[in-house]
């Protein structure tokens, strides 16, 4: 019994003694192979020199950068808008109550169109003043007459003409002041009568889209306009072009428009304006598509997709993963010689998912690793 025992014993120390031979034998083998790794790639700076016989070298391909034309797209997305000098909300100028109202939704009007008519004391006092003030100046230019007559036939003094001649200018002056703030509310100035509702016009041409007037609604001086009035024939999409793009937005010779809800429809637009200023939020910049709506297929507010072309570049252009990072900047692997490779800085711009511009730091006829980049990213 006893001697059983001591050979189990003796069985379970020769087990453990193999597994400790075969744990040390995968961490020599662990060990040569993290030193056979590091071994293959010599550091000298921003030089590396990748050993010919490593499983690196054989993961490098070396591509020779040159010019390449090319015409990127910028896309985006933006929102329809009305141009805001073919669009107007009319409200009451005078608080009032309303009369009668002169359109309906739909109808096209132009520019001095009758749009609804309110009763409103401080419009009848504008009149009041201003046919009072065109009495007076009647009045003073008669005076004016009568006392130059007078003094020509040495009757009045010169003193009683130059009193004749201040009257009449003071009187000019306020009759010209009331005639600017009639015309300012758009006043029949040959009809003008007090006791006479308000007509408020139309300021531009176009087609009333909303009408919210109800008659014997009394409107507060802060009202929130009752009519719409807008020129939909063209409309403006506004979308912002993000940071790394907007170099490319003066080089747009071609703009396409679809609508998020017609994707099928394609509308051509001009770019009309760029913004030169950066949101420093969003990162972007505004730009201003100008699109033809004859139509009427573009609504305001409505989502639209962007595709913006820009004209044929040439430049040199290199794949994204060519491009490594460091605490420096970004970089590339210029090609030296067989197995030798140095860190170059480049400066490049997106053209794609996949390819870059180089703006500086390469010429052509260089030699750049353009796969396998990343074995080397950490050395």
């Amino acid at each position: 019994m006893i001697v059983k025992l001591t050979f189990e014993r003796m069985k379970k120390q020769v087990l453990l003694l193999l597994c400790a031979g075969l744990l040390a034998g995968c961490s020599n083998t662990t060990n040569s192979t993290d030193s056979a790794e590091n071994n293959s790639v010599a550091v000298q700076g921003d030089t590396l020199i990748v050993s010919p016989s490593s499983n690196i070298a054989a993961n490098i391909v070396c591509s020779t950068v040159g010019r390449q034309a090319y015409a990127p797209t910028l896309s985006t997305t933006g929102v329809v808008t009305a141009i805001p000098s073919c669009y107007a909300e009319v409200a009451a100028p005078f608080p009032g109550r309303v009369v009668r109202s002169l359109v309906k939704i739909g109808q096209t009007v132009k520019a001095g169109t009758p749009l609804f008519e309110i009763s409103a004391s401080d419009y009848a006092e504008v009149v009041k003043r201003f046919i009072q003030s065109k009495s007076e100046m009647d009045m003073a230019k008669r005076a004016l007459d009568r006392t130059q007559d007078l003094h020509n036939n040495k009757v009045a003094s010169a003193k009683e003409l130059d009193e004749a001649k201040t009257a009449y200018a003071m009187a000019m002056e306020e009759y010209h002041h009331a005639l600017a703030v009639a015309k300012e509310y758009q006043i029949d100035l040959n009809k003008a009568e007090v006791g006479q509702p308000m007509i408020v016009r139309s300021p531009i041409s176009g087609r009333v889209l909303s009408n919210d007037l109800v008659i014997g609604e009394y409107l507060k001086e802060d009202a929130a306009a009752k009519v719409v009035v807008a020129d939909l024939s063209k409309v403006w999409v506004k979308a912002n072009v993000n940071e790394m793009d907007a170099p490319y937005v003066d080089g747009i010779d071609d703009v396409e428009v679809s609508l998020v809800a017609r994707p099928d429809s394609v509308f051509r637009g001009r770019l009309t304006y760029t913004g030169g200023v950066l949101d420093p939020e969003t990162r972007s910049v505004e730009t201003i598509i100008e699109c033809e709506n004859t139509h009427r297929q573009l609504l305001p507010n409505m989502y639209a997709r962007v595709n913006m072309h820009i004209q044929s570049l040439s430049s040199i252009v290199i794949p994204k993963d060519a491009v490594l990072q460091n605490d420096k900047g970004r970089y590339v692997l210029r090609e030296i010689n067989d197995s030798t490779f140095v860190r170059t800085p480049v400066e490049t711009m997106s053209i794609n998912e996949r390819l870059l511009r180089v703006l500086n730091g390469l010429n052509e006829g260089d030699r750049i690793v353009t796969e396998g980049a990343f074995y080397l990213i950490n050395k």
